[in-house]
């Protein structure tokens, strides 16, 4: 029975064959020898199969060499060197997953590619090194139920889901409290809003009315929920429960995404191999 590194190299030759690439397996060179070598012209590609321990610094080190003779180096790691904090741009490592049927390649479970298409992708430049991670032009609104506190009323706010790069990262957005600037309070997103509710899907919503209102307990005045009926303040102190409830699967009544065309930057400089799909990358 073959070894999960020799059926990995096995599946990346053929791969690199698949797309033209002339290639062999223990291909050496001066002073490094690559599980799989290919090469189309002056592109060449060195592709390792690490199974065993090795160390970042170990990895760089071979990875100078091929980066010395003008090759790409790609490292497949059964488990990746402990050290590594984050993603770096001369030393694409990648994680192998071998499944019952089929081996895979995960991108820091960001994406999970057949080991073909990774190939492919990788030599065919799908695959590339971002220094910012940026979410994709879409929100999710999430309605909640809140039950006015001063007249029983029932009302619908809503908030923000994370949002989603294209290579499948969740960003996060934190916001102040008792503040007036958060995203959901932008007059694109009411808007996209109060056109959901008046739809055949949103028109069961009766939606909180958004606006500033003056808070005794803070001593100031800031954009708010409140209650359509007697206008009752919704304090952020709530409604950031409401939120946190709802993260567990509780109060939520619907929920709905909508794509952006208006500027939304949630630019993170968050460096990292990016494998974007169908979508442009994160820079």
């Amino acid at each position: 029975m073959k070894t999960l590194h020799e059926k990995t190299q096995e599946r990346i030759l053929e791969a690199c064959k698949a797309i033209g690439l002339q290639a062999e397996m223990e291909y050496r060179g001066k002073g490094w020898r690559a599980d799989v070598f290919a090469s189309n012209g002056n592109s060449k590609y060195a592709f390792e199969v690490q199974l065993s321990p090795q160390t970042l610094k170990r990895t760089q080190e071979r990875q100078e060499k091929y980066i010395r003779d003008g090759i790409v180096g790609c490292w497949l790691f059964e488990n990746e060197p402990a050290r590594q904090r984050h993603e770096l741009e001369g030393l694409p490592i990648f994680k192998l997953e071998d499944s019952v049927d089929d081996i895979f390649v995960s991108l820091k479970g960001r994406k999970r590619l057949h080991i073909d298409t990774f190939i492919k992708d990788f030599v065919g430049g799908r695959i590339k090194f971002c220094k910012t991670l940026n979410a994709l032009p879409q929100i999710t609104i999430v309605f909640l139920e809140h039950r006015c506190w001063k007249c029983g009323a029932i009302n619908h706010i809503f908030y923000l889901a994370p949002f989603h790069s294209a290579c499948n990262t969740e960003i996060t957005h934190n916001e102040s409290m008792w503040t007036s600037n958060k995203y959901s309070f932008r007059p694109e997103i009411l808007k996209m809003v109060k056109e959901y509710a008046t739809t055949d899907m949103g028109r069961h919503l009766n939606l909180a009315i958004v606006k500033e209102r003056y808070s005794k307990t803070m001593g100031k005045s800031y954009m708010s929920f409140g209650c359509n009926q007697c206008d009752s303040i919704f304090g952020d102190f709530y409604i950031k429960e409401c939120i946190l409830d709802a993260y567990e699967g509780f109060g939520i009544v619907d929920e709905h995404t909508f794509n952006v065309d208006f500027e939304l930057d949630l630019r993170q400089n968050i460096p990292h191999w990016c494998h974007p799909g169908e979508h442009p990358f994160c820079e």
